[in-house]
Formats: C-alpha cells, sequence, structure tokens
C-alpha cells in the first residue's frame, strides 16, 4: 500500500511535486517543461518514488501516461498535502512580499458579469501589481492548455485533477412579478406549475428545454415548461419574466436587483433548487 511507510527512506517533496505535476498534466513532457528538466530527470524521480514505495504509480505508453489506482489514491492525498504546505507558505510570506504579474481567469458568463465583474476593483486595490485578464466564456475551458490561472464554475467539478474551493452557494428561483401572480394566483407545488405560464429556457445548442428542478426532504421533482414561450438566452428569459410573461426559474444573480426593488417575487421557496 502508497500509505505504509514503515522501514522505508522518506520521501523528498521534490519527487511529490514532480509526481502531482506528472499526474496533473498526464505528461512527462509537459512536466519536464514545468520545472525546467529534462524528460529523464522526472521519469527518474518518479521512478525513485516508486521504488521507495513499492507500487506502481503510473501506467505508460508511448502516448499518455495514466494513473495506476495506487497512483490515483497517492496523487488525491499529495495534491491535498502539497495545496495546503503552499497555502502555508503563502501565508508566512504574504506580508513580505506582494504578487505581481497577470492573473488570467476564466468565469461564466452570467456569474463573472454580476458577481465578479463588481469586486475585482476591490482585489485590484489590495493587489495593485496584478494586470486580470478575464475571459467569460460558458464553454469548456482546458485551464492547461489555455493557460487559466483561476477559474470559477457553477455545478460539479468533472475534472478530480483539478484543485477545488467551494465559494458559495447559488440557487434557482422560481419568480414572477406580482402583477402575474396577483392574476394567476401563487404555485404552493411543482405540480401546480402545470396550470401556469411558465417560460422555457432552451439548451444553446438544441431546442431541447432545460428541466426545472426541485429538491424537498430528499425527494427530488422535475418539470418541463410547456408554455407559449421558449428562449435560449438566461438575459433575455429574465426580460421576459420581468415584461410580466410568466413564471420562470433562474439563477439568482439574474434577479437579485428585482427582488430587492420588488419588479419580481419569489414562489415555492420551501423547495431547493
Amino acid at each position: 500500500s502508497p500509505h505504509v511507510m514503515k522501514g522505508r527512506s522518506h520521501m523528498d517533496l521534490r519527487s511529490l511535486t514532480i509526481f502531482v505535476k506528472v499526474a496533473e498534466l498526464r505528461s512527462f513532457v509537459l512536466a519536464a517543461k514545468h520545472f525546467s528538466m529534462t524528460q529523464s530527470g522526472v521519469s527518474n524521480a518518479i521512478q525513485r518514488l516508486e521504488n521507495q514505495l513499492g507500487v506502481l504509480l503510473l501506467m505508460r505508453t508511448t502516448r499518455k501516461v495514466n494513473l495506476t489506482d495506487d497512483g490515483q489514491a497517492f496523487f488525491e492525498r499529495c495534491r491535498h498535502i502539497l495545496a495546503e504546505l503552499q497555502d502555508a507558505q503563502l501565508a508566512l510570506t504574504s506580508s513580505q512580499a506582494q504578487p505581481t504579474g497577470r492573473l488570467r481567469i476564466s468565469l461564466p458568463v452570467s456569474f463573472g458579469r454580476f458577481k465578479i465583474i463588481p469586486i475585482l476593483g476591490r482585489f485590484q486595490s489590495l493587489f495593485p501589481d496584478v494586470d486580470i485578464q478575464v475571459i467569460i466564456t460558458d464553454r469548456f475551458v482546458d485551464l492547461v492548455d489555455e493557460s487559466i490561472d483561476v477559474a470559477i464554475r457553477i455545478g460539479m467539478l468533472s475534472d478530480s485533477r483539478l484543485i477545488a474551493r467551494q465559494l458559495t452557494t447559488v440557487r434557482r428561483r422560481v419568480v414572477a412579478t406580482p402583477a402575474y401572480l396577483a392574476h394567476h394566483g401563487r404555485p404552493r407545488s411543482p405540480s401546480d406549475l402545470a396550470n401556469h405560464l411558465c417560460i422555457a429556457q432552451t439548451f444553446q445548442d438544441s431546442d431541447r428545454k432545460k428541466e426545472w428542478r426541485f429538491i424537498k426532504n430528499g425527494i427530488e421533482q422535475t418539470f418541463v415548461p410547456d408554455g407559449w414561450l421558449s428562449v435560449s438566452d438566461t438575459t433575455a428569459m429574465t426580460m421576459a419574466i420581468v415584461s410580466g410573461y410568466g413564471l420562470g426559474q433562474v439563477h439568482e444573480h439574474y434577479v437579485e436587483q428585482h427582488l430587492i426593488d420588488g419588479s419580481l417575487e419569489t414562489v415555492l421557496d420551501q423547495y431547493i433548487v
């Protein structure tokens, strides 16, 4: 087992760091380039680590590098240990040195516009020597290939090689205008939505409508709107809701200001969305 070290020599931090980078990049060549080392130097470091552990960590082929089961388990632990060490080092040195250079940030369109752009000025006042380049897109971004330093994503993390920290919780809200609710009534449960005018949002690459999802007491319910209007853009959908066309389910940052000024109201708040 890679977790049993009794009787074996201590691993050096450098070898662990090299192993984690190879595992992240799935490439000896890219890892060597990252550390300004030769490919053989990287390979030797991995070989020493495997000899010390007594297990095979990586499966090497001519085209790619894959983790073994032992390697995957060891990688997960090492990655978090190195991240903690880096955080500890940053905590000690932050008062002595200020960050400089360019920071490339990838943001989802709506969350980036509504939540991150407004607070970048505060970040810049704290770190005036950092130049920020923001890439706003909802497409899949390969952080390594596109040299992204930090990415913010909504939803589950699909790539386990990335280190992630939860920043906040984003909810979807079912909203409508006060006038609509006064005329049509307030739905009390998802089953009531069939009797309401509900605005659908379609996926950008198809006409398929997105499901509305509701969870209460651990039970999930879904609903597919079937009204007279469907849109492929959430900003347009928000405008349709504000115009009184019906109910809509959107991320709360789209409608936050409308909820504050009273032009929209939420319904079905007892359900986690």
